[in-house]
């Protein structure tokens, strides 16, 4: 099969040179993967309250972080607005997606999946014009050209590979998940969690059961047999009086020497509520995510969770920001662009203290040299104060003055404590 795709003539054929393995090729990605004798896939996961979100709070928190691409001067950093692709990553990454949304699928896709996928859509001259979600349940597999080097991947289309697409170098942009074994083949999170999620999802279904069972449970025993009008008519008797949540604990009504032998079924002594509390919090572990921020408030304190939320934002946030940085700056720069270019996820909003904490900072960066006032007007989204007003002066406490100078000020004929 051949297509015309950004200028160029494309075949699409199985190569003999694939050094991957298959992401996703056919059905594979809908493979279940089997962990201790749970079978866990990306989508029955997200069924799991803790999993969800886990992941939509990750991706929430990647997707509202303002995201700039800079450009290095002589006088520092600065943005640039000017590019083609800065209002693609940072507002409109294509006519039909923002940037939130854009970003938020990019990242769930990352966090359940080997990894994240984007197609680079190019104008006849070609600069990037666009960028296109790929969901990676598509994707066919990552493959390395063992004579050229080249990256490609193969993307299936309306659900079938007959009317999918090659994309070679330049033409995808692409984050691996986590590595291990292989630079080039990431490990699939489901198969590394699948004893968790599977366990968890196993604990969910019991618990649920319950609503449609006898509780208490037990069995009755009957002297006699009865007779099948007499069972149809007990049985659907004691369905309708005593199976469900709103017959929980009525006494049963016995006849005929009939007697009920009930049997312990408490969820509490079976430790069920336990374990699934255990479960949530090793499910925040697989995503790095504090538990108060999945809801389990068990021991959380005023204190802890402002330093777990920080430390979210360190270990968390700021990982995966770097991940996808590195990963744009591969993929969406050139050769030449990549001597001054670069992206950047903007944090500082998720790292702000308090009001006091926040403004003594300030302070303390107004009187060192560090920030200026317009720096600080920037940082708290405040009119800018004009240049012709001090808006961009930097200021120094007036007692701090170098040693160099200290010395000059040294009035001629004064001596020091030994007299010379």
């Amino acid at each position: 099969m051949k297509f015309r795709l950004f200028g160029r003539t494309i075949e699409f054929k199985a190569s003999s040179t694939s050094t991957l393995p298959a992401l996703s090729s056919g059905s594979g990605w809908r493979s279940y993967l089997s962990g201790q004798g749970y079978t866990v896939s990306a989508e029955t996961a997200l069924r799991i309250s803790a999993v969800f979100r886990c992941v939509d709070l990750v991706s929430k928190t990647m997707a509202s972080l303002p995201l700039h691409m800079f450009e290095v001067t002589k006088e520092g950093k600065r943005k640039a607005v000017e590019h083609r692709i800065y209002p693609l990553v940072y507002a409109l990454p294509n006519y039909q997606t923002v940037a939130y949304d854009f970003w938020q699928m990019y990242v769930a896709n990352l966090l359940m999946t080997k990894g994240a996928f984007a197609k680079i859509e190019r104008d006849n001259r070609g600069f990037i014009r666009a960028l296109w979600n790929i969901p990676t349940k598509r994707v066919g597999g990552i493959y390395i050209n063992a004579d050229t080097g080249e990256r490609y991947i193969d993307v299936a289309s309306d659900g079938t590979w007959e009317k999918g697409e090659r994309l070679h170098e330049g033409d995808f942009l692409y984050t691996p998940g986590f590595l291990f074994s292989d630079r080039n083949a990431p490990s699939d999170p489901m198969w590394i969690a699948s004893s968790v999620l599977g366990l968890t999802d196993k604990l969910g279904q019991y618990a649920n059961s319950a609503v449609n069972g006898v509780n208490p449970g037990g069995f009755i025993e009957h002297p006699a047999a009865m007779s099948d009008v007499a069972y149809e008519r007990f049985k659907k008797d004691f369905e309708t009086s005593y199976m469900g949540a709103l017959n929980n604990g009525k006494f049963l009504f016995l006849e005929e020497g009939a007697k009920a032998q009930l049997l312990e079924r408490d969820m509490e002594k079976m430790q069920v509520l336990e374990s699934r509390k255990h479960a949530v919090t090793e499910i925040c572990r697989i995503w790095g995510v504090p538990p108060h921020l999945v809801m389990d408030l068990d021991r959380a304190t005023f204190s802890n969770i402002e330093q777990q939320s920080a430390e979210y934002v360190r270990y968390c946030v700021d990982p995966l920001a770097v991940r996808i940085e590195q990963s744009m700056f591969r993929d969406l720069l050139t050769t030449s662009e990549r001597v001054k270019y670069f992206f950047k996820f903007n944090l500082n909003g998720l790292l702000r203290g308090d009001t006091a904490t926040r403004w003594q900072a300030y302070n303390t960066g107004r009187q060192t040299g560090v920030l200026s006032a317009n720096d600080v007007c920037n940082l708290e989204d405040l009119p800018l104060i004009p240049d012709e007003e001090g808006g961009n002066d930097r200021h120094v406490n007036g007692n701090m003055i170098t040693l160099a100078n200290a010395r000059q000020n040294i009035p001629k004929g004064a001596t020091n404590a030994k007299g010379a």
